[in-house]
Formats: C-alpha cells, structure tokens, sequence
C-alpha cells in the first residue's frame, strides 16, 4: 500500500465531523494532531491548523487552513511521503476561495492550485505536471474541497439527529467530483488518547472503488459537546486495517482533552 495511508487521512478530512446551528466551525486558532496506524505499524502522523487571523478578499472574509502530513519510523525510511494541503475559506460560507496542494511521495512530486469561480459555474486548476497545465471544471456552486468539506460539514447538529440521518456533500478531489453520504449511528462512550470520551458513531458511504473493502468501511467518532471534533477514524481496507486516533487539540495554544481525562 505504497503511500496511500496518509492519503486516505487527506481524503476523509471533509467527513470526520459534522453540520452545528449558524455556529461557525471554523476557529481561530485551532490546532488538531493525529497519529495513523496500518495494522500495529505507526504508519504517520497529520495535522490540521486554522490560522488565527483573517484576510479580506472584496467583501469576502477569509481564513487559511493548513493540512500537513509525514509518514513517520519504518515508512518513512523506505515509502516516504511528505504532503502540504492548505486552503482559504470564506467564513461566512465555509465556501473554498483557493487550494493549494504539494506532493512528495518518494520520487514523485505534484503541485497544484485551485481558484473556485462556483458563481460562474466552474473552478480553475493549476497545476505544472497537468498536460495541459491549465483547466477548468464545471461543478455546482456549493462544490467543496478536501478542507472547506471538513468544515461545512462539521457544522451539522449531529448530536440532536437520530439513527439514520444523513449528509451528502460533492467534494473536487485530484480532478474529480465525488459524492460522499455520512450517516448516524449511535452514541457511544469510547476510549481514546484523551480517556473515555462522549462520542457520536458515523459511517461513511462512499462510491464503489479497489481501495476500500465495502461501501461503508469507514467508521468514525465525532465528540459529543460543542467542539465536534473527529476523536477516532477506523478504516476497513482491502489490503489491511487503518485507524486515525486524536492525540492532540488545541485552541490559540489552550489545551483541549488534553492532559488525559475521564468523564
């Protein structure tokens, strides 16, 4: 499974949490770490920061959020994998502005920028390794990326939504347009690296495709309090099993969960 660990993490980053009143999700600030295993093999590890200041585009207001991951020990050595994600997002629409996207897999490199024109039907890839290096995409005018998904769809009031309720988002991912559904489960007290925590059970419904091992192979927990944040991700694949734990949060350098604590 050469290199696709981390990217799996990237892939799922828009459905890890879920739709909160007309609360923004998108925080000044925060800062959430995780630590990817395949199997017993600490695989990597990734972050997601959202900056703590804002920038102004016309009447737009934007704020930057970064993802970077690295594979980490045994991985490292002989698949290494270095990726960088960022985008800027209007916070009032949680809508995606402009991506920027840096691949180091080994020998391979890719770089790739994204300005999303959605009120003239299309978005504009950039990227040197395309032929042609330019192109654009026709899509609907509420298209997400990887990031901006992450966001819109954590602002959902999954804790007050019974069994059964569902989400759907269209997100652009390297290209392409993918519709993913998220669904509620159940609630459920889980152990995690912060101690037992208040969680809401998901799944994930995806496309059919070689990666993973059934349509609903991705389990996830969200916490269950006004953070919403993503505490646990497991992954059923065909070539072995993933998990995604949370061993760090933080909010403009205040401790979240963390020291470990107990209900």
């Amino acid at each position: 499974m050469k290199n696709q660990t981390l990217v799996i993490f990237l892939f799922l980053c828009p459905f890890l949490s879920l739709f909160a009143q007309e609360n923004s999700p998108l925080i000044a600030g925060e800062n959430l770490k995780y630590r990817i295993h395949l199997g017993f093999i600490n695989a990597a590890e990734a972050s997601i920061k959202s900056s703590s200041g804002t920038s102004q585009n016309g009447e737009q207001l934007l704020r930057k959020v970064e993802i970077e991951g690295k594979t980490t020990g045994v991985l490292e050595l002989f698949s290494p994998l270095h990726d960088y994600w960022s985008a800027q997002i209007d916070t009032q629409t949680l809508l995606p502005v402009k991506t920027e996207m840096r691949k180091r897999e080994g020998r391979y490199r890719k770089e790739e920028t994204v300005i999303y024109q959605m009120d003239k039907g299309f978005a504009r890839i950039s990227s040197p390794q395309n032929k042609p290096v330019v192109t654009t995409m026709a899509g609907p005018k509420d298209l997400l990326d990887l990031i901006s998904a992450y966001y819109f769809i954590r602002s959902k009031p999954v804790s007050d939504k019974k069994p059964g309720s569902r989400w759907s988002a269209q997100v652009l991912v390297d290209s392409k347009i993918y519709d993913i559904v998220l669904v509620v489960k159940a609630k459920e007290i889980i152990e995690t690296e912060a101690g037992k925590k208040a969680s809401i059970k998901t799944n994930i419904l995806l496309p059919k495709n070689n990666l993973f091992k059934e349509e609903d192979a991705i389990r996830l927990w969200i916490s269950d309090d006004e953070y919403q944040v993503p505490l646990k991700v497991q992954v059923n694949l065909k070539i072995g099993y993933l998990s995604i734990d949370l061993i760090d949060y933080s909010i403009l350098g205040k401790k979240i969960y963390f020291p470990k604590a107990t209900l």
